[in-house]
């Protein structure tokens, strides 16, 4: 007697799994179950719960994008219901085998370089990394530039003549190896996270043969010398009167310890007793007490500020223009990078008037700060515990200064 086959009983659906990531947010899968047997795909995407719809199996509207996003998803259920029916037509029986090895070759157009590009941005976003989020999108900028039909590529399509090309492109507008760096990354950063999500294979992974190690260069010399900071300390701002705000708050910070130029910015007068004030780092969140020398210009600093008030705030500098509360996260990041911006340009131009041509900005009075202090000996783990570093390495980092000489001195020394 002929038994007629049974018919294969699949399902298709897009989940959202009550595993919490890191990121707070939970993840969204595509779940296909064949014979009461299931594998899960991962996706690009990450929601909170209230976000999701799960008799839906869909981005609620309280998801950013969600119409866009719904329909990526639509898309790659589609792909695998495609898979399930060509599996029926072809073989008639099948497993989870045989769906993997056809659906992996299938290519999910609803995934592109650009797609996952800026769901990753918004994802710095919504976890408050907003500094992240600004360097990616200003990778997204160029590469929009350099490549008006972006929106078209697949991450096949970024290859090793495409990342040749964008670095030569970039060249030309004038980058230079730094930030070229900073744009390589980020482009490695979301081809790994599309290599993790199955979106591309593994085999078309363009930084095998475009190294990225090729734009590090050997740190050049950040700090000041003490000769240096003195004639900054000297200098008769009257030459330069524009630049009196740039020298103050150099001098402060290197005094406060490297305090670097977002924390000076949110400093309150409420936070300073004395010559004493605490805050915590916004780049590491590490808890610093600060306890500035008693010297005149110090002191000359402070008096100056309690009198010059363009801005009616809280805090001791005229960086914000209003309370940090009014501010958005990115108007907050841009009010700072303009204020700073100008800084650097003035506190070059009275470097350059002090006969010093090394290229310093507001962020050298770190390294100023730290490797002075190791020249007069202060211990490493003191200097790391000073600058609110986590890792002894970082603060390893900022100490490359020292010349030849100094080094050749050192060791003839201890013998």
């Amino acid at each position: 007697m002929y038994l007629k086959p049974k018919k294969m009983s699949a399902s298709i659906k897009i989940v959202c799994k009550k595993k919490v990531l890191k990121t707070g947010l939970f993840p969204i899968y595509l779940r296909v179950t064949i014979d009461r047997k299931s594998t899960f795909y991962s996706t690009p995407y990450s929601c909170k719960l209230s976000e999701w719809n799960s008799a839906q199996s869909e981005f609620t509207i309280k998801f950013r994008n969600h119409l866009s996003f719904n329909k990526s998803l639509r898309k790659l259920k589609d792909d695998a219901s495609d898979t399930v029916d060509l599996l029926e037509k072809k073989y008639g029986q099948y497993n989870l085998i045989h769906f993997d090895k056809y659906f992996s070759l299938k290519e999910k157009k609803g995934f592109s370089f650009i797609e996952l590009f800026e769901k990753e941005i918004q994802i710095f976003k919504d976890n408050d990394q907003v500094n992240y989020a600004s360097s990616m999108g200003n990778s997204i900028s160029a590469l929009r530039k350099f490549k008006t039909d972006l929106d078209q590529y697949a991450f096949e399509n970024i290859d090793f003549q495409f990342l040749t090309d964008f670095e030569n492109f970039l060249r030309k507008r004038g980058a230079n190896d730094g930030g070229i760096g900073v744009y390589m990354r980020n482009i490695r950063t979301i081809y790994n996270k599309a290599i993790n999500y199955k979106i591309v294979q593994p085999q078309f992974y363009p930084f095998r043969e475009f190294k990225i190690s090729k734009f590090k260069k050997r740190n050049i010399r950040k700090a000041l010398t003490e000769v240096e900071f003195k004639s900054l300390l000297d200098f008769d701002i009257s030459t330069i009167p524009a630049a009196k705000n740039a020298r103050f708050l150099y001098i402060f910070s290197f005094y406060a310890r490297g305090m670097n130029f977002t924390d000076l910015a949110e400093l309150k007068w409420s936070d300073l007793d004395s010559n004493h004030f605490n805050y915590v780092r916004n780049k590491t969140e590490v808890f610093l007490k600060i306890k500035l020398p008693n010297l005149p210009i110090i002191e000359e600093i402070l008096k100056f500020y309690k009198l010059y008030r363009p801005f009616e705030t809280p805090y001791i500098f005229p960086i914000l223009k209003k309370n940090l509360d009014l501010y958005t996260a990115e108007e907050l990041i841009a009010r700072k990078d303009s204020v700073r911006c100008y800084y650097n340009i003035q506190l070059k131009k009275m470097l350059k008037s002090c006969g010093i041509e090394k290229n310093i900005t507001f962020y050298t009075a770190r390294h100023t700060f730290a490797t002075t202090a190791l020249r007069k000996d202060v211990n490493i783990n003191i200097i790391k515990q000073s600058l609110g570093h986590k890792r002894i390495s970082t603060t390893e980092s900022y100490l490359d200064d020292f010349l030849d000489s100094e080094v050749d001195q050192v060791i003839t020394n201890m013998f």
